[in-house]
Order: structure tokens, then C-alpha cells, then sequence
């Protein structure tokens, strides 16, 4: 039993150890911040089956599912302070406003507004509408329209000889129209906040079913005009998204169609590019002008998450984006909710939920403390690492092919070498084989996922070569006291290279290989 204790045990004693460091490592990682100025992913008590239409307006926000509203402001510590619920349902796949009380909205094809359960006809018919805090706008086909929320009075804006698609609202009221041109493409107007349309249009975007643009945000500062817009475009049954960036003189719009250029994005915190970007968002985060967007999640565990990140805003087509979530599943609907927070549906396949992210000293503090929920976080990240790790047990058998050779061929030459019964120099020089093997491939092991997700001990300078050096002295420490001395030689090469792989997986090979 005590020899076995001493082949078999203790080895094993050391593997679990390390597998708590994991533990460890991860419980500690699940109260860090996606960057130190923004809070954890905080929940905000919403949830729902249906994706609910949101509404982000003066008297809070407000989402629609289910067959009702949802109302509930915020204070900048994200405490909420009121919360109203209207017997409302709202037309899946248009807008709404609301203040609280009042719903404007279309429904079967007429803009109504609802409020004390009697229901006042606008316009008998409207193709679709678009909402902000303080605007709404609606069009019947080519023709647009205002609408004042308190009186209800409409007023005739402007006509298109095209069919209105959608009309994009800014911050004072100005807007974006964009209007069919073919059946693949549409023209991109512009209206000021007076209601004035330039007649001609400055952007040409695509709008076939299968390249189109899905989303625009546009700010009006310094007398120029800067608009972002996302397009969808699916080739092969995948999907991919397109962030791209239109800028002129607010004098100069509809002199010339504009030609876009693409935006790509780097993660600050892995180095790598992010993929797939998409609902952008240009707004002013604490002063600072930003964008906030959402692309593919580079985290451990993210399983192919759709996370937020945002990024100082300036005139380069190369940004350098931060992530301000830490929610694993997919991101929908970014906005900003107060001056310092944001908010954003998360989707677990099965409900969506929202969540919300804060500059506040108390809500980051608040944020960083242990639950039940980033404890569970913690053990589910682990596990899916020791899967992970499984990958570079997998890759590790090709360094033990040299000394397997080498054991063959002298079995098969020199079988004698083998009747000994202490340790021979060919087992020694199996294992020194053995042990070159893994530097061949360190260097590659340690790439940029690595000094991602890697703890900090195991990160200093020269790591990757002592690190493999001090695996090999506790193998070999474990080895001499391990090995059976009726094991003969295949027997002793192979609990060594055995004992090292699994000490090489459980300890740095974590944090090799990213599988979600």
C-alpha cells in the first residue's frame, strides 16, 4: 500500500493541487472587472422569454413583452427608484414611445396612441415608425411625418420618390432617412433638427437579404457629420457583421455620395482582433466620446458569447476596444442608461435577461464581492479549462514517440539490454529524449491566450523554460521514488512521461488551449 501510496498517491496529490490553483485562480477572476474604471456585469431583475422591445425615454426605460410594459428608472448607484408596469402589448418588430402612461405605436397598419385603456387613431395608415426621448417620426410608404407626443399633432414633413425603409433619430432631434433606391440598394438623407431635408443623398448602403445594413448611430458635433452603421452579410448559411464609418462637413452633405470605410477593432485586454463587430453606438461616457458595440467574447468559458466592449472614438479606422461586460451568452440591445452606466439584454438561449455596467465607485465595489452566482461562474469556467487541458494531452503524445522509437529499435537489436534489472542507460536516455520534446513546442503553447488567461505566477520573465524545468524536477523527484523496480525499463520511461504529461495538462495546460 505504501508503495503505491508513493507510484501513484502522491502524484495524484499534486494534480489535485494544481487543479484547486485553477479553482483558485478562476474564483479570484470572477471578481475582476473588465477594466478597472467600469463595474461587473450587475442584474437588474429583468427577465424575459420574449425579447421585449425597449424604449429608453425621459421617464426611464421601458420594455415591452409579454403583453405589457415594463417601466423603471435608475439612479447612478443603479438603485432602482420606480418601477410602473402598463397592460400594454406592442407590435413586435416596430418601436414604441411612452412616457409612462401614454403608448404610441402602430398596430395593424394605423399609428395609435393608448393611454387609460382608450385608444385614440393618429393616422389610419402608417408603414412604420421611429421613436427617441423626444421625437417620433412615422411614414406611410414615401411620405413622412412628425409627430408631437403631448398633442398628438402631426405635421407633414417631406416626400420621397422611394419608399421610406427607416428613419435613424439623433440627440437633438436631427435624423438619418434611409430610403429605397433598387431592390439591393437604398439612399442614405439627411434632416436637421428643424425638419429641413437636404434633397439629395450623401450615402448609397446595401439592403438585399442577404448583405444589408442592420443599425446606424451618427453624432452631429463641430458642424461635421460622423455616422457608423452595421452591416449583416451571409454567405455559406454564416453570418458575419461589418462596422463601417461615413464623415463629412454638415455643409457639404449631398454634395457627392460618400464612400465608406471599414472600422476594425483590437481587444485591449488579449491583443487580438475583434471579430464580427456590430450595434454600434456613438455616445459620451463619463465626458468621453466612445463607441459602444458588441462583438465575438475572447474571455475563458465565453462558448462563442457575443460580449460589449467600447472604444475611444477618433478619426483612425483602427480602435482599440475594452470589454465592459463580463455576461456569458449574447449581447442585444446596448444603450446608455444613465451618464456613468450602460445597459443590455443578455440571451441564454432560453430568456433574456438585463443587465447593466457602472462607473460608480459603490456599484463597482458592490460588484466584486462573492455570490452564488460568480461562484457557480467559477466552478464552470474551471471545469471547461480541465476539458481544455485535455487537448494538450492530446498534443503531447508526439513527444513520446522519439523515446518509443528508440525503446523499439533496441528491443528488437539488443533485447538483452532489458534483462537487467536495475535502471540502464537506456532509460535514461529515453527520458532525456523525452524531455527535449516539450520544448519544441513551448514557445508555441505560450501565445496570446496565454498571457491572457494565465495567472501572474506563471508569467514572469523566462517562464516558459523554467516552468518546463521545474515539471521535469518534480517528474524526476517522483520518478525515483515512484518507480517500481519490477517495472523494467518500458515500464519506468512510461510512468515518467506519464507523470510529466499529466503535471504539464494540470498545470499550465489550462491556459493553452481556449476550446469556448
Amino acid at each position: 500500500m505504501k508503495e503505491k501510496f508513493k507510484s501513484f498517491g502522491i502524484p495524484l496529490v499534486l494534480i489535485v493541487l494544481f487543479i484547486g490553483a485553477l479553482f483558485l485562480h478562476q474564483l479570484l477572476q470572477v471578481k475582476q472587472q473588465p477594466q478597472p474604471d467600469w463595474s461587473r456585469s450587475v442584474p437588474l431583475s429583468y427577465t424575459s422569454e420574449e425579447r421585449p422591445v425597449i424604449f429608453n425615454g425621459d421617464e426611464g426605460l421601458f420594455l415591452a413583452s409579454n403583453g405589457k410594459i415594463t417601466g423603471v428608472t435608475f439612479e447612478e448607484a443603479l438603485d432602482s427608484t420606480r418601477e410602473t408596469t402598463l397592460d400594454t402589448s406592442v407590435t413586435r418588430g416596430y418601436p414604441f414611445w411612452t412616457d409612462g402612461t401614454k403608448v404610441i405605436q402602430i398596430k395593424d397598419d394605423k399609428l395609435i396612441s393608448t393611454e387609460s385603456n382608450e385608444v385614440t387613431t393618429i393616422a389610419e395608415e402608417a408603414t412604420g415608425i421611429s421613436t427617441a426621448m423626444n421625437s417620433v417620426y412615422f411614414w406611410n410608404e414615401e411620405n413622412l411625418f412628425s409627430l408631437n407626443p403631448a398633442d398628438l399633432s402631426v405635421k407633414d414633413v417631406f416626400s420621397f420618390s422611394n419608399e421610406i425603409l427607416d428613419v435613424y433619430i439623433g440627440n437633438s432631434g436631427s435624423a438619418v432617412l434611409q430610403v429605397r433606391k433598387d431592390d439591393g440598394h437604398s439612399h442614405l438623407y439627411y434632416m436637421d433638427d428643424t425638419l429641413q431635408v437636404v434633397k439629395d443623398p450623401f450615402a448609397i448602403v446595401n439592403t438585399a437579404t442577404n448583405h444589408h445594413i442592420n443599425g446606424l448611430t451618427f453624432t452631429t458635433e463641430n458642424n461635421q457629420l460622423t455616422l457608423l452603421y452595421n452591416e449583416e452579410m451571409r454567405a455559406q448559411g454564416t453570418l458575419s457583421y461589418k462596422i463601417f464609418k461615413l464623415q463629412t462637413p454638415i455643409d457639404e452633405i449631398g454634395s457627392s455620395i460618400l464612400k465608406p470605410t471599414k472600422i476594425d477593432f483590437t481587444n485591449e485586454m488579449s491583443g487580438g482582433k475583434l471579430q464580427s463587430p456590430r450595434n454600434a453606438q456613438l455616445l459620451s461616457i463619463n465626458g468621453e466620446k466612445s463607441i459602444l458595440f458588441t462583438s465575438e467574447g475572447h474571455r475563458v468559458g465565453d462558448d462563442n458569447a457575443i460580449s460589449l466592449y467600447v472604444a475611444p472614438f477618433s478619426n483612425s479606422n483602427q480602435l482599440t476596444a475594452a470589454p465592459v461586460s463580463t455576461t456569458k451568452h449574447f449581447t442585444y440591445s446596448p444603450l446608455q442608461l444613465t451618464k456613468y452606466s450602460i445597459a443590455w439584454l443578455d440571451y441564454d438561449g432560453d430568456t433574456y435577461e438585463l443587465f447593466a455596467a457602472s462607473q460608480d465607485a459603490q456599484v463597482i465595489a458592490n460588484s466584486t464581492e462573492w455570490s452564488k452566482r460568480s461562484v457557480k461562474e467559477a466552478v464552470n469556467n474551471s471545469v471547461l479549462m480541465i476539458f481544455s487541458s485535455l487537448i494538450t494531452i492530446m498534443v503531447s503524445f508526439y513527444w513520446v514517440l522519439p523515446s518509443l522509437f528508440l525503446l523499439i529499435l533496441l528491443y528488437i537489436f539488443k533485447p538483452n539490454i532489458f534483462e537487467k534489472e536495475e535502471i540502464n542507460w537506456v532509460e535514461y536516455a529515453s527520458i532525456i529524449m523525452f524531455l527535449v520534446m516539450p520544448i519544441t513546442f513551448i514557445t508555441k503553447a505560450m501565445g496570446d491566450y496565454f498571457y491572457f488567461a494565465a495567472p501572474e505566477y506563471l508569467m514572469f520573465s523566462g517562464s516558459e523554460y523554467i516552468v518546463l524545468l521545474v515539471i521535469s524536477a518534480i517528474t524526476s523527484l517522483l520518478w525515483k521514488l515512484g518507480r517500481d523496480p519490477d517495472w523494467g525499463t518500458f515500464g519506468g520511461v512510461f510512468y515518467f512521461m506519464g507523470i510529466y504529461i499529466l503535471l504539464y495538462a494540470t498545470s499550465i495546460g489550462p491556459y493553452i488551449f481556449n476550446l469556448f
